[in-house]
This record gives structure tokens, sequence and C-alpha cells, in this order.
């Protein structure tokens, strides 16, 4: 299997994020309303393998358009698109590429986008801080483990509590931010066996030590760098140290106890409130593109993993690995409800909602956060195609 520096890696990954910034300063960001004869789609995500079904429909329009008659046609590779529906240009589509969940909600508070996929506890935050915004469908769960060094003499979750029961020192563990998904899930865990944690870096009284690494992408140089004993993150980061022979894999977070995150929310496509009113029928469309990805995705794994190898500039063998530990679904199933559930619970407990959803009951979350109508009527759509089951 190849290997990769670190520098090299960051150095590709970065381009695409770097480029999308410097052009936005230029006026590269186009408007809402279309330059031309069809509305215009601003569409932002992270650079992720978490983001495969939007990543392959880019890469692979001419599949989509053979298969589907629903495709993306590049304009300017990597940033601008039209979207073709049976036949016809719906849209326009602008990617912008991102570094992390928050990046997305930042753009989406601005007012800079229309759409976006991001992290699901993320696009929660954006609520409860009053964005007008609405999650509007799943689109891949779980993709995110724990590693430890090398040298840690750790296999499994039992050996990880017992280690830390007896250590004298705080447990370091890299993480990319106190509210992602990682974060949450492993902070309910260790709640769950009675560990302490903090990210006060001068508490030695804790069990665990947080270490801010402030980016998924910062958590490889975590583990290269002897910053933390462990990270936990969304792949491919994890898969990176895997692959440099730094890192040693102990546990899916989805099977992280108490038992409640299988096939967990993790991404999510949001969109404004104000574009759901406006473009109802774009946000059904580009919902039926990524059902068609993710479909895509979950039954050939080869390609996502080769799609997001070449646009990700990451070695193949990292993502054949990472999509190990991936799902791709626009289903918001039971499992995947209750995670969210779970999400809000988790951080009200860790005080994370001062506004909107402070104190919110789940059976309130729907009213609040939720906009399933498109993404239920693409399904029906794409299955009235005989195109998804």
């Amino acid at each position: 299997m190849k290997k990769i520096s670190r520098r090299t890696f960051f150095k590709t990954t970065g381009k695409f994020a770097l480029g999308a910034a410097a052009c936005g300063a230029a006026g590269f960001m186009m408007p809402p309303v279309a330059r031309g004869s069809v509305p215009t789609i601003r569409m932002a995500y992270i650079l992720s393998d978490h983001h495969a079904p939007l990543i392959v429909a880019a890469k692979h329009g001419d599949l989509f358009q053979e298969r589907f008659n629903i495709f993306l046609k590049p304009v300017i590779e990597g940033r601008r698109y039209e979207l073709h529906v049976d036949g016809a240009r719906a849209a326009a589509v602008q990617l912008i590429p991102t570094k992390k969940g928050p990046d997305v909600e930042k753009l989406m508070a601005q007012g800079s986008i229309d759409m976006g996929i991001s992290g699901t506890q993320a696009i929660l935050m954006s609520v409860d801080r009053g964005i007008d915004v609405r999650l509007v469908s799943p689109v891949q769960t779980a993709g995110n483990v724990f590693v430890v060094h090398k040298d840690q003499p750790i296999d499994s979750w039992e050996g990880f509590v017992d280690t830390v029961k007896q250590k004298d020192r705080p447990f370091t563990i890299g993480i990319p931010g106190p509210d992602t998904v990682a974060s949450i899930i492993f902070s309910g865990a260790l709640a769950h066996e009675g560990l302490s944690f903090t990210e006060d870096l001068s508490n030695r009284d804790a069990d665990i030590r947080f270490i801010n690494m402030k980016g998924h992408g910062n958590l490889v140089a975590a583990l290269n760098n002897r910053i933390a004993d462990g990270i936990i993150g969304a792949q491919p980061f994890p898969a990176v140290t895997i692959d440099q022979g730094v890192g040693r894999f102990i546990l899916n977070l989805q099977d992280m106890p108490p038992g409640r995150w299988h096939d967990h929310a993790c991404c999510s496509v949001e969109a404004g409130a104000a574009f759901i009113q406006q473009e109802p029928e774009l946000v059904t469309q580009m919902l039926m593109l990524l059902t068609l990805g993710a479909e895509v995705c979950q039954k050939r794994k080869d390609l996502a993993a080769r799609a997001c190898s070449e646009w990700l500039g990451i070695p193949i063998g990292v993502e054949e690995v990472a999509m190990q530990s991936l799902r791709y679904t626009t289903v918001a199933g039971d499992s995947w409800r209750k995670s969210v559930a779970a999400y809000a619970c988790v951080m009200e407990n860790m005080g994370l909602f001062d506004g909107a959803l402070n104190g919110i009951q789940e059976s309130e979350l729907g009213d609040r956060v939720f906009d399933f109508q498109h993404s239920k009527k693409a399904q029906q759509r794409l299955q009235a195609r005989g195109l998804v089951a």
C-alpha cells in the first residue's frame, strides 16, 4: 500500500479549500439568483469521504447520465456544474469545499450558500443559534473510529478502560472539536464507564484529557507528533495513521457503549428555509441526485473509494479501509432518528445548547429541526422509476 506524507496529504486536500477561499474573496461566489436562464444552487460540503455521494456524482456525470438521466455536467471541474434532470438543465450548481462542519454552518449563517452537507450535530447547533435552516436528509452514517498510538499496549475498548483507570496521569485523546459527532459519542461512552474527562490542560486529576486539534485533518499530526495517546474522528484520517504504521484501530464509534450508536447519524444535508420556500423543486431534485449518489456509493464501495482517493488526494488503500466503516443513505430510519435524539440529549447535558434547542424534548425535534418532505418526494420519484428500492 502506497504511503503518503502528511505534508503531501494536506497540501493536496487543502488546495480545494484554499482555492475556494481565494475565489470567494475575488467574487467567485455566485449570487442566489442565476447568471443565466436557470437558478443556482450554492452547495457547500466538507473535503471528506463522508460526502462521497456528492463527490461520486460530480466525478461520474457520464455514469449518472447513462443510468439515471439525472446528473452533474462539469463547467469547471470541482467548482461549477449544471444539474440536468430528465434531459433538461435544471440548475447551475456551485460546489464550495470546506474543511469542517462549522465552516459550512458559518456560510449558511452568512447567507452565502443555499444547501450544504455538514455534521448532524453542527446543524443542530445552527438551529439552536437561531439560523433559519432545516435538516432535509441524512447522507451518511457511522464512519468515526477510535485509534491509539501503536506504542500503547491497548487492543480493545475494555483494555483501554482498564489502562486509563490504572494510569497515574490523564490519557490524552486528540479530538476534531468538542461539539463534533465523534466527541459527543466518545464523551457519552466515557460517562457510561464512569471515566472523567476535561479539555483543561492543567487538570491532572481527570482520567481523559481531550486535545482539541481543531479539525479532523489535524488528527494525523496528533499521533505522528505524539501530541496525543489516541485519536477519535471521521474517516479517512484515522485510516491514514493506520496506513502510516503509527496508529492502531481500537473501535468503530458506532459500537461504543452503551449500545445506542449503531448506524448513528453523522453527516446530513441541510437547506436554508428561505431557499426551501423559494425553490422547493430544486431541493427535491438535488436530493434525487444525492439519493442516487448514496445508492451508488453503498453498492460500489470500490468506485466510491477511487473517486474519493482522486478527489481528496488520498491513497486508494486508505480509502478502501475507510469505506469499510462508512454507510451511505438518505433514509431517516428509526436508528438514525434515535441517534439524533441521543445527540440532542448529550449536547444538552454538555451545556452546548443555550438558544432555540435549550431544554428541547425529543418529540419537539421534528418541528424545530427536520423537513423531510423533499427527501420523501425524491425517494418516491426514484422508486417510481425503479432507480432505488
